[in-house]
């Protein structure tokens, strides 16, 4: 596990289906709706693009033959899996609705474990489209999770966008290329002497930032390996209001009772999830994470931690750091953004059993608002 919540605004989810990827950036097909995880018009499993069809009047949003374009899309919520790590990409395909077989790949980087699945990832993903024009063509998105425990339609999300490419006066006077496709190479990750894993018995203080959406939020972790439990209290924004952008939260994580809790403590009220599987607190391939060694003994880059040396690992646009000199602490991660989260006050000792324990009305709560079909199986 990286990260109690990764960097992204943390939410309840919604009712209903779940919310796993959105994309708005070309406007994906059908309803959108990202206020809360769990929207209903975000949720589509079945492919090539999650069960909805298009046709020759709908919306299209038109993009230049050839350039350069930034796909925006959020992970609305993390399903990371040790076991074989997922990733996301981004695809295109010509026709109206085309075949599974039409998508090339035209981006895609790993996943990242985020632990606590209730999250929202925002992504600014920038990619050279297509030089061919087309009134009819598909620019897709997909979340391939891997995991077993996200298994109904398969284990992907799909989001697909109607667009059209069209030709610049620039590029109308040039001639046609052929279109060349080039093999990516193969990124060969090696495990290296300082990957390494969090104390097993483990708490740490955190401050968020996202300074494109002026979030900010501060909390406590509290993480048990031993008896795969975890517990985030949270406050957004302040935590004056009753919303999940202002409010004040904890969340109870029972691994082996598969069993979360999210509750609102200005509102009083408490949400029960079931648990996709426990992910230790590590870095490195070692341990069957995806990011890549890449400096031992640096300055950290937390404000908190400028006097003090850190070991940098990346995924993508990730760089994740923990303290040099002690025992694997988190200090931060960040991304080019802005966007961070830094640790402190990190501490390796015995957490008493009463931090796990829901409060009363919590307790009480029997209605599932998202829980996988292994889980369902299990516990209904």
């Amino acid at each position: 596990m990286h990260l109690a919540f990764p960097l992204f605004v943390l939410f309840i989810l919604g009712n209903g289906v779940y919310t796993h990827i959105c994309l708005w950036a070309p406007m994906q097909r059908g309803q959108f709706d990202i206020s809360t995880p769990g929207a209903h018009p975000c949720y589509r499993k079945i492919g090539p693009c999650g069960n909805v069809n298009s046709s020759s009047s709908s919306p299209r949003t038109s993009l230049v033959a050839g350039s350069k374009y930034k796909v925006e899309f959020q992970q609305n919520l993390n399903h990371y899996y040790t076991g074989k790590p997922g990733a996301l990409d981004i695809s295109f395909a010509v026709g109206l609705n085309p075949a599974e077989g039409d998508f090339h790949v035209l981006h895609s980087f790993s996943d990242y474990n985020a632990m606590n699945q209730i999250t929202q990832t925002n992504f600014s993903v920038e990619i050279d489209l297509p030089s061919q024009t087309c009134d009819e063509c598909v620019l897709r998105v997909r979340y391939l999770s891997n995991n077993p425990e996200e298994d109904d339609h398969g284990t992907v999300f799909h989001q697909c966008s109607d667009v059209k490419l069209t030709q610049s006066s620039s590029n109308a006077l040039k001639p046609k290329k052929s279109e060349e496709k080039t093999e990516k190479p193969i990124v060969q990750h090696n495990e290296d002497p300082h990957d390494c894993c969090a104390p097993e018995s483990y708490t740490n203080a955190f401050f968020h930032i996202i300074p494109a959406i002026d979030y900010h939020s501060e909390g406590l972790i509290f993480y048990d390996k031993k008896v795969q439990q975890m517990r985030v209290i949270v406050t957004v924004n302040g935590g004056r209001g009753n919303t999940t952008f202002d409010s004040t939260f904890d969340m109870w994580m029972n691994f082996t009772s598969g069993r979360q809790y999210y509750y609102n403590r200005n509102t009083g009220s408490c949400d029960l999830y079931g648990l996709d599987y426990w992910n230790d607190w590590c870095f490195g391939n070692k341990y069957n994470q995806t990011e890549d060694f890449v400096a031992a003994d640096v300055k950290c880059t937390s404000p908190y931690g400028k006097t003090r040396n850190c070991n940098q690992w990346r995924n993508g646009e990730f760089l994740f750091e923990t303290l040099s000199e002690s025992a694997c602490f988190p200090s931060s991660i960040s991304r080019p953004s802005g966007e961070r989260i830094d640790y402190i006050k990190g501490a390796a000792a015995p957490i008493p059993p009463s931090t796990f324990v829901p409060n009363s009305v919590c307790m009480k709560q029997t209605k599932v608002k998202h829980a996988s079909v292994g889980w369902m199986r299990m516990h209904a």
